[in-house]
């Protein structure tokens, strides 16, 4: 049996007990599945390009544990149900613990980071690497290499 992890995307414009409504519909489908499933609520975010015209998105991951024929019907099953913008199935990445979970913070301007509920983690992020300074003479060579079609650029 191998571990999964799904994600869905409910629209912004249900409000929150909609939502949850919702989202305990589609876990009651994969509890029905695997008994030890768990939801976690990731909250609601603005998407990275409208869906359906719609911009903003409640997210929540499902993470259970299924034979591969099951995880073909719960797949049918799922895309069936209504009011999901996104439902994605993946593999369950045992490196990420629910307290590394990635928070999207939007202050007064209305700028997004991501940070995390770790602080090791916090720390690997924040600490910086000194930038190498390159001298002009640098990049000209660099710069007249890729103009000359002897390196493509990113390789």
């Amino acid at each position: 049996m191998k571990k999964y992890e799904l994600l869905l995307v409910l629209p912004g414009t249900l409000d929150e007990n909609e939502a949850v409504t919702r989202s305990n519909e589609v876990f009651a489908a994969v509890k029905e599945k695997d008994e030890k499933a768990e939801i976690h609520t990731l909250g609601k975010t603005r998407l990275a390009y409208p869906i359906k015209q719609i911009r903003y998105g409640y997210f929540y991951t499902v993470i259970f544990s299924v034979e591969s024929p099951v995880l073909k019907e719960l797949q049918t099953k799922v895309g069936l149900m209504r009011d999901l913008l996104r439902a994605m199935f993946t593999e369950y990445n045992e490196g990420f613990s629910a307290n590394q979970k990635i928070s999207y913070v939007t202050n007064d301007i209305g700028v997004t980071t991501a940070t995390t509920a770790t602080d090791e983690v916090v720390e690997e992020k924040t600490t910086k690497k000194p930038e190498e300074k390159v001298s002009m003479q640098e990049i000209d060579k660099k710069l007249d290499e890729i103009l000359s079609g002897d390196v493509i650029p990113g390789v």
